[in-house]
């Protein structure tokens, strides 16, 4: 295509990538293609799931899959599995190079910038493919993941453009890539919290457009029900059931049975026959140790001990003897049975609400903290207080640039033609906004997944490298403002 046909901003955007941009892009996608071509496409425990389009699963990934054939029959197409992490490399490629562009272009088109962003991008993903137990990159693997890792990097980039531009075009941009993302794994849903919360910062109290607030509020909010009419579209066209997803209900289940105590919470029930299928439940959770009760004291084997236990709840008891249950009795469609199940499960979890909270409430804040420390390191008792640090350091880093821009701004009223001052204003302000976006989304993703199930690296790290890049913006400002003091 000819320039001539090109759109402005097209152009705009095409000129304004250097030399060096060019071959930054160059770099990061042949970081990614690399993966496939080495390693080759990885199949995981969830994949299937995510390729027989089941009824657990949300819209876009099987649809994506779908299209890229990875399932013919019941056969596994090798070459659509290739195609799939080919496009999941690609787009990881340009959502890192995009993150790095972004970030020097926002801070004085410096360089070091946009190679640290890039590079701890790549950190991650080297982390997950050489470190980790699992010795694969998820742009590697047929999982949600593989699109998510990157569209969440994107959306954060975009929240920031929006907040520090106010450009119509970020705004919907992020919208859309927290419409794909929550459609594509339900853990993202906090992308509409992080939103909020930084939409409300930002337009009630730094800027007060009380008007754009409610506007995109109700943007935000719109995105639910839209949401939900592509999921029941899907099950329809998938099932003729005009549903939404099930089995979203046994993951806050498994928190609930582990710290529950049976001798006191069978009392709870009043239907027999949930308590029987409870008490089936509790007897197989207890034979195996994967309860509260048989973790070792202390806030990481407890941690520990939770997460190890979860999917032996969830896939190895509950799912078996709920699902035994129904068809021993009835005989049911797959959408029927899925709903049964899952009014089962919510049932359940009702009651089990008045459970007595203390071991609830231990497991909840070590598993929260536990995602702190996993959302930047690895969960050690050494790298919780590496973790613990570095939060604070950071912190701290933030309330000095926040003081040393008070002064700056004393300086500039006093003399606004020193343009260095007003320079340095604006990059401490990006700074520190790029920064409260990012702890705002690691605060919300803790806090969601450490309440709901459990925080393993693979629901955490989404936020890694852009904490690291956040942290070297501010001593980039530290640099820079430091002889103005």
């Amino acid at each position: 295509m000819s320039n001539k046909h090109q759109s402005p901003k097209v152009n705009t955007f095409i000129k304004s990538c250097g030399r060096t941009d060019v071959v930054l892009l160059a770099v990061c996608l042949s970081f990614y293609l690399f993966f496939p071509v080495f390693d080759g496409p990885v199949w995981c425990k969830d994949s299937l799931s995510y390729a027989s389009m089941s009824i657990s699963r949300e819209p876009i990934y099987p649809l994506f899959l779908a299209l890229t054939r990875v399932r013919r029959g019941t056969e596994i197409s090798e070459a659509g599995m290739m195609a799939v992490v080919i496009v999941q490399s690609l787009l990881a490629g340009f959502a890192t190079w995009y993150a790095g562009y972004m970030i020097s272009k926002t801070k004085n088109r410096n360089r070091i910038l946009q190679i640290a962003t890039i590079v701890f991008q790549f950190a991650v993903s080297l982390l997950c493919r050489f470190a980790a137990v699992r010795s694969s990159v998820y742009t590697d693997c047929i999982m949600t993941e593989g699109l998510c890792l990157s569209l969440f990097v994107l959306f954060i980039v975009e929240l920031y453009l929006c907040i520090i531009g106010e450009r119509n075009r970020h705004t919907a941009a992020a919208l859309l890539l927290s419409f794909l993302l929550f459609n594509t794994r339900k853990q993202m849903l906090i992308t509409l919290i992080i939103m909020g919360v930084v939409f409300s910062w930002y337009y009630m109290i730094q800027s007060r457009q009380t008007k754009k607030f409610f506007v995109l509020i109700l943007l935000i909010l719109s995105l639910v029900p839209t949401g939900n009419l592509l999921d029941r579209t899907y099950q329809y066209a998938v099932r003729g059931a005009w549903i939404k997803h099930c089995h979203d209900s046994m993951g806050f289940l498994c928190v609930l049975l582990y710290t529950s105590d049976v001798e006191k919470d069978q009392e709870l029930f009043r239907d027999e026959t949930l308590k029987r299928l409870y008490l089936t439940i509790m007897e197989q959770a207890r034979q195996d140790q994967i309860l509260y009760e048989d973790a070792e004291p202390g806030w990481l084997p407890l941690s520990e001990h939770f997460a190890d236990s979860y999917d032996d709840i969830g896939y190895g008891i509950i799912n078996p003897v709920i699902e035994g249950y129904i068809r021993e009795h009835f005989t049911y469609s797959e959408v029927e049975e899925a709903l049964i199940y899952d009014e089962i499960c919510d049932q359940m979890i009702k009651t089990l609400l008045h459970q007595k909270r203390g071991p609830l409430l231990q497991v909840w804040s070590y598993n929260i903290w536990r995602g702190f420390v996993n959302t930047i390191a690895k969960t050690t008792n050494l790298l919780s207080l590496y973790s613990l640090a570095a939060y604070l350091g950071t912190g701290m880093l933030a309330l000095y640039l926040t003081a040393q821009k008070r002064k700056l701004q004393d300086k500039y009223r006093q003399m606004p033609e020193v343009t260095v001052y007003g320079n340095s204003i604006e990059q401490i302000e990006r700074s520190l906004v790029f920064l409260f976006i990012v702890m705002i989304a690691i605060i919300v993703n803790s806090l969601a997944v450490g309440l709901t199930i459990f925080t393993q690296p693979r629901y955490m790290l989404y936020n890694m490298g852009l904490f690291y890049t956040a942290v070297c913006m501010m001593l980039y400002d530290f640099t820079l403002c430091k002889p103005h003091a």
